[in-house]
């Protein structure tokens, strides 16, 4: 039987925090065997609120201070799952931005598959609550083609949190982006390291418009800037590496 990990970044969701997880244990899947939450240097109630949670069973809290990025929590993740011999890491937000239901779907989906993407933009994508920032629909939508095309993909969604990996395909060691471009460098992994990918459409929940990327990356062309930026330095790196090996 294989053993699923839930890794769960948070990053200042004292709002979020009691109702994702009142609903995630109502209707946590069986067959998830732990779940680790890593609070990701959050300033606001988060840590005394994470604390909290510990009465439910299956649960690690880590706290890693000072704040050290989106990619970081992933890579973390990722190294704990293989070291701990999980089969599959299933990621997710605690933003109330993804179905806790849909963690069904991404335990029963073909086990060949390596990397599993949930996706807001398919045809059978539900939309609920607002309408996403049109900003942040058009930069998904540019750096979606852009991978496209590079790659010969047919993907619809770059950017959603909403995972599943294969853990003793992916090495995190190779990975470094500490940022939110961390998609971009993980796609460039997969493609140079030929893993399988599907898309699985997941519902497109915004309850509010109002998330800040930090820093200046709330503008979104140094945002976009800074995507291109990492997806061409990853590129680059593992097209290295591969040329490398095979020489």
């Amino acid at each position: 039987m294989s053993k699923f990990l839930l890794g769960i970044p948070v990053y200042n969701e004292e709002e979020n925090i009691v109702p994702f997880f009142e609903q995630l244990f109502a209707k946590l899947p069986e067959k998830i065997h732990h779940i680790i939450v890593i609070n990701d240097g959050s300033t606001d109630n988060s840590k005394n609120l994470l604390e909290s949670l510990k009465k439910y069973p299956k649960i690690e809290v880590v706290h890693r201070y000072p704040n050290q990025g989106y990619g970081a929590s992933m890579i973390f993740l990722l190294e704990y799952a293989r070291k701990n011999h999980f089969d599959f890491l299933i990621t997710m937000d605690c933003d109330r931005q993804h179905r806790v239901e849909d963690i069904q779907r991404f335990i029963e989906e073909d086990s060949n598959i390596d990397v599993l993407s949930g996706s807001r933009y398919l045809p059978d994508s539900p939309l609920c609550g607002i309408s996403p920032p049109q900003e942040r629909v058009k930069i998904n939508q540019k750096i979606t083609n852009k991978l496209n095309k590079i790659y010969r993909w047919q993907l619809t969604d770059a950017f959603c949190g909403f995972k599943r990996y294969k853990t003793k395909k992916i090495n995190p060691s190779l990975l470094e982006e500490k940022g939110y471009a961390f998609p971009l460098e993980f796609w460039a992994y997969c493609y140079y390291n030929q893993l399988s990918i599907k898309e699985i459409p997941v519902a497109r929940v915004y309850i509010t418009d109002d998330r800040s990327f930090g820093e200046n990356l709330d503008k979104h062309r140094i945002r976009y800037r800074y995507y291109l930026s990492v997806f061409k330095k990853s590129n680059q790196k593992f097209a290295k590496k591969i040329a490398t090996k095979t020489s």
